[in-house]
């Protein structure tokens, strides 16, 4: 989840690529340990690390200046993988290690939140005037770890694939697509990739699109293998039969520093170094990588403070002093990229994607501002972000292009209590379910369970009675969430890129085949319009002007509660070098090692 931001005109996106690169909104995490690491597998050898990521911090002095080779490395995350099909994925966990063994055309210089760089692509696209065609060529003498060659038509073969996903669980999980693209199909912008020769793709889209570049940075748009795509029959449904997807037997064959070797949820995950991995100055210096999905805070501290995990993506702000004080190094990733928020949702709908009943009590503007005002969002924050959250002013963090604050409603117990008899509801729509994901923590969201009962809490002291729900993260919560099928729930989004497009558009209320979100079921036809003309507009500024009313109008509806803007750290073992952090995740391994 990550993206220089390109315009409808060239012009533009010359303007966007400046602001972004060189702002204090996108900032530039340094390296954890090492002064002047190697690009990480986004960036090719021809393209070198970012300054500030190489020069704003100092390697300790016990450090050794050259990295070892080999080593094993164990680096615990927040909870199971959910798939591994990239294409189909969307949480956090499942892209982090994707991002290790499949790369796209475009990919992100190391560090970074917004630099765009060519990875597969051998140089950036050339656009056409009107924005709507991008022409790569693409590099030479590249195969993907079974073999087969990486060419114009691998290229293709995917992002048709894509496309034509079916309804039902495949355009359900490839949430990224229909996202991005604005639906699967006809109601995709992609009109056609074209192969016309081995290192040719020409995109041509329906309108221009300002985040297109940035949003195929994305691991979920890496280039898997045609052979083992069509060899692994990886578009059968329902996806709990299909083996590609469950990584039962080949799986997410890319053509990154690594090759996933073993993907077992509930236990473990491993990655190997890809031995004949095409940018040779750039290849893993590990041998191999175990990830362990480790949900509870507590037993990742311990866990890095016994030697059993090597790194961590993400301990408990509460464990930070911990952490240090036993010798472990914080991952730095700068201002924070995320938004932890309550979702309502004015319109459910069934797994088989059909409308469940009519609109819920969230379709009443008075509920949501009765939820919004009973909320102590700072009162959560104190109690379990330890200094490491703010307070949400937006519908996404001050660091984001395009952002503007909002007047939220205050916490006032008094002005809940008015809006929900305002609001007319009988004593049985009183009577509601909280949904929030167990055996997970996530950065905007350390501890989902606490959090829901403190909500619960100020929920029922304006009148509702309150009953928590769960659902175990890898059994699919975000899905369920995200498919419409719960009215009230605890979630969160950490960045793609630092625009506001990938909140507002990508993770939030974006229209997918001309219906919103089915995770809020908000429709509101002028925000709509005002997505489009940002996405299309032909400055930085017009396009901030366009996301400015946007979120003008989203903010006097309140379709969401905005909770906290989260600094999440990640701890490393003192043995391990090389890593370089970034806001949104993207956290390439190849750069690492470990001192023996």
């Amino acid at each position: 989840m990550s993206r220089t931001r390109f315009g409808a005109l060239i012009a533009a996106t010359m303007i966007v690529v400046s602001a972004c690169g060189g702002t204090a909104a996108t900032p530039t995490p340094a390296p954890t340990t090492a002064p002047t690491p190697a690009p990480s597998a986004a960036a090719p050898s021809s393209a070198a690390p970012s300054a500030e990521a190489s020069a704003s911090a100092s390697a300790p002095a016990s450090q050794a200046a050259t990295p070892v080779e080999g080593g094993n490395l164990v680096y615990a995350l927040q909870g199971d993988a959910v798939y591994a099909d990239p294409s189909l994925v969307s949480d956090g966990n499942s892209l982090f290690i994707a991002q290790q063994v499949v790369e796209g055309l475009v990919g992100l210089k190391p560090g970074t939140i917004s630099d765009v760089i060519p990875v597969l692509a051998a140089s950036m696209p050339t656009v056409s005037a009107d924005g709507k065609t991008y022409t790569f060529t693409l590099r030479t003498g590249v195969n993907f770890s079974d073999g087969t060659p990486f060419n114009a038509a691998a290229v293709k073969f995917n992002y048709d694939r894509w496309k034509n996903f079916t309804k039902g669980d495949l355009q359900d999980n490839a949430y990224y697509y229909g996202a991005v693209f604005g639906g699967f199909g006809a109601d995709s912008n992609i009109v056609s990739v074209d192969a016309p020769n081995d290192t040719t793709v020409v995109m041509t889209l329906k309108a221009p699109q300002s985040n297109f570049l940035l949003a195929q940075t994305l691991s979920v748009f890496g280039i898997q293998s045609p052979t083992a795509l069509t060899n692994g029959k990886a578009d059968t449904v329902p996806l709990k039969d299909n083996n590609y997807a469950q990584g039962k037997g080949t799986s997410m064959v890319g053509t990154g520093p690594f090759i996933l070797k073993d993907f077992l949820p509930g236990d473990h995950y491993t990655i190997v170094k890809n031995a004949n991995y095409w940018d040779t100055a750039n290849a893993a210096h590990l041998d191999q990588v175990t990830f362990k999905p480790i949900s509870d805070t507590t037993a990742t501290l311990q866990a890095l403070q016994s030697g059993a995990v090597d790194g961590a993506f993400f301990i408990s702000p509460n464990d930070i002093q911990a952490a240090q004080g036993a010798g472990l190094q914080l991952i730095d990733r700068g201002d924070s990229c995320n938004l932890g928020y309550l979702g309502m949702n004015q319109q459910l709908w069934d797994k088989s994607g059909a409308k469940l009943g009519g609109p819920t009590i969230y379709a009443n503007k008075n509920v949501r501002l009765a939820v919004a005002a009973a909320l102590n969002r700072q009162g959560y924050i104190d109690a379990l972000y330890n200094g490491q959250g703010k307070v949400a002013t937006s519908f996404m963090p001050p660091a984001t292009i395009g952002y503007k604050s909002q007047n939220f409603p205050a916490y006032d117990v008094n002005a809940a209590k008015a809006s929900l008899a305002a609001a007319n509801l009988t004593p049985d729509q009183l009577k509601i379910d909280l949904w929030y994901p167990s055996n997970v923590t996530r950065p905007y969201m350390p501890d989902p369970k606490n959090e829901a009962v403190a909500i619960a809490g100020d929920l029922t002291a304006i009148g509702f009675t309150v009953t928590l729900q769960t659902q175990d993260w890898h059994a699919g919560y975000y899905n369920t969430m995200n498919t419409g099928q719960q009215a009230l729930y605890l979630l969160g989004w950490t960045c793609d890129w630092a625009g506001a497009d990938n909140f507002l558009v990508t993770a939030f209320f974006g229209y997918s085949g001309g219906q919103p979100a089915k995770a809020f079921g908000y429709a509101n036809a002028q925000m709509n319009t005002l997505f489009n003309q940002a996405l299309q507009a032909p400055t930085v500024d017009a396009a901030n002007t366009a996301w400015g009313q946007a979120q003008d109008l989203i903010g006097a509806d309140m379709p969401m509660v905005p909770i906290v803007n989260s600094t999440p750290a990640g701890a490393l073992a003192a043995k391990v070098h090389g890593y370089v952090g970034a806001a949104n995740g993207t956290e390439l391994l190849n750069s690492v090692w470990v001192q023996p």
